[in-house]
């Protein structure tokens, strides 16, 4: 009987660390869908100059390791300023001239004014995600109360010569101003 009680007993443990595990996925998993989703909302709301828009195709390019998932992937064949999007990675800055957005995964090694410098010359949004890299990005990905949020560096954007609709501005829960890049 007693290890009949130990069985139900180490059952119920592993039943309990695999729901625990599996729902910690699921939400690391939306939240990387809410995420991609969120990019693709972005994008509609930008504004950058007519050249950027005379591409053949909106690209979208990652910076680092694909830390989303795959999930950028599901972007492809949608249409921004009525071009396809093209998800590709990038190794480097420098083989990023044809990028409209720039998702920096691993935005801690980055050099912000190696960055500040190409962005000048350069018209693209940068994303990441993370509070401290605000100076790093346009649009920061941050978590509250469990929510994925936006927080929106107008200097960067304007020093890249880019710009957001009024309702874009209205949805972030921090825009950063004054400052300079």
């Amino acid at each position: 009987m007693a290890g009949l009680r130990c069985h139900i007993w180490l059952a119920f443990v592993v039943t309990g660390c695999l729901t625990f595990l599996s729902s910690n996925a699921f939400s690391e998993l939306n939240t990387y869908q809410i995420k991609s989703a969120y990019l693709y909302q972005i994008s509609k709301f930008v504004f950058w100059p007519e050249e950027q828009k005379q591409a053949d195709a909106f690209n979208l390019c990652v910076l680092g390791p694909d830390t989303y998932g795959g999930n950028l992937q599901k972007m492809e064949g949608r249409t921004v300023f009525n071009k396809p999007v093209r998800v590709q990675p990038i190794k480097s800055l420098k083989k990023s001239d044809s990028c409209h957005l720039i998702v920096l995964t691993q935005p801690k090694k980055m050099d912000a004014k190696s960055l500040h410098a190409w962005l000048k010359d350069n018209p693209t949004l940068v994303v990441s995600d993370g509070e401290d890299y605000i100076d790093k990005a346009m649009v920061v990905f941050v978590l509250e109360n469990n929510r994925v949020r936006l927080h929106i560096n107008m200097d960067l954007a304007k020093h890249s010569g880019i710009t957001f609709a009024a309702n874009l501005l209205e949805v972030a829960s921090r825009v950063k101003t004054g400052g300079t890049p």
